[in-house]
Parts: structure tokens; C-alpha cells; sequence
């Protein structure tokens, strides 16, 4: 085929196929009000699994963490993130790096996070579910049955770290990146290494 011929042929495709507008929805019940083209894309709007449930939110595929992050998590849930973790909605939302006023208005109107935002929450779901594993797979069942994970890692993470040269870990939750070496310095504890 010719250029001439393949110009044509894409102009004409491009022609023919009409852009369809992508509605954002920030809830199930707003997807279900979604008509036309739009409803294709949000039929499959199931989260894969709940991101209090902290050991799924570790051991989960990456497919799965890509399509909470990108359907977004409901805003409440940070809340519920904090309740969980037994420290103040404020102290959580500060940590994260979150607006109060834009988390307090998103769960007013029952809506989702960004996928910034969502990536951030999970990302401390993730850590707790660290946590929970290296213990469960410590091999001491007795004792991994009454550890609570969020409260260790609550304390740790409030505590200056000689591997952050001294720095809180606190100042690491904000970022994907911060989130990941906290994840490596907790990792390392399993090995005994310096951490």
C-alpha cells in the first residue's frame, strides 16, 4: 500500500469513528445512572478486594492495586484507615500528603479519591499488610495470632530511623516513592538487616 493509500485509509477511519466522551463517576450509584457509550466502560466497576483488608492490599497483583487506584477509593475509607490504624482522621490525612477540606467534602457527596490520592491510601494499606506477613510468616503462630500490625507499624512509623538519617518515617508516607523505601526498610527487618 502506498502512502497516499494509508493517509486516505486513516482519514477515513478517523472520519467514521466518532469520539466517545468519558464520564468520571466517583460512586456506584452515580455509575448506574451513566447511559450510552459510557456504561461499557463502568460495567465492571467491582472492587477486587476491600484496602482494609491489609494483607490483600500487600499480596495483591498489580493489575488489581492498578484498577482500585484507577477507579478510586471511596474517600471514607480513609477515615476508616485511620480508625484502623488507631490514630486521628487529621494525623492520617497530614501524613498522606491529603487535604482535609477535599477529603471532608468527598465523603460528604460520597465520592471517589483522585488517582493520586487513592495511590497514597493504598500505599499505607500496603505497609500494614507488610507488616502482617513478615510476622505470619515468622513461623510463631501463637504469637502472630495477637500482634497487631497497624499498632507497630503506627509506632514505628513515629519513631526517628537511624537508616532516614534520624528522620521520622512519617515524612515518607506522601509519596509512591517515600511508601516503597519504608517498604524496603520493613522488608529488611525480616532478614535482620540494618533497619
Amino acid at each position: 500500500m502506498a502512502r497516499k493509500e494509508i493517509r486516505v485509509a486513516s482519514e477515513r477511519w478517523a472520519k467514521t469513528k466518532t469520539p466517545v466522551p468519558v464520564k468520571r463517576v466517583s460512586t456506584k450509584s452515580a455509575a448506574s445512572e451513566v447511559k450510552g457509550p459510557e456504561k461499557i466502560q463502568l460495567k465492571n466497576l467491582r472492587m477486587p478486594f476491600d484496602i482494609l483488608d491489609f494483607k490483600k492490599a500487600y499480596r495483591s497483583s498489580s493489575a488489581d492495586r492498578f484498577l482500585i487506584i484507577k477507579t478510586g477509593v471511596a474517600a471514607r475509607k480513609v477515615y476508616d484507615l485511620a480508625t484502623k490504624l488507631n490514630v486521628s482522621q487529621d494525623l492520617i490525612i497530614k501524613r498522606l500528603g491529603l487535604s482535609k477540606s477535599t477529603i471532608s467534602r468527598k465523603v460528604q457527596a460520597d465520592q471517589t479519591l483522585t488517582a493520586d490520592q487513592s495511590e497514597r491510601v493504598l500505599g499505607m494499606s500496603k505497609l500494614v499488610g507488610l507488616v502482617e506477613t513478615i510476622v505470619e510468616e515468622s513461623g510463631d503462630l501463637e504469637r502472630s495470632k495477637d500482634f497487631d500490625a497497624a499498632a507497630w507499624l503506627e509506632n514505628w512509623l513515629s519513631q526517628p530511623n537511624p537508616a532516614l538519617g534520624g528522620e521520622l518515617p512519617t515524612m515518607y508516607l506522601d509519596t509512591r516513592e517515600g511508601q516503597e523505601i519504608l517498604s524496603s526498610l520493613i522488608a529488611q527487618m525480616q532478614s535482620g538487616a540494618y533497619a
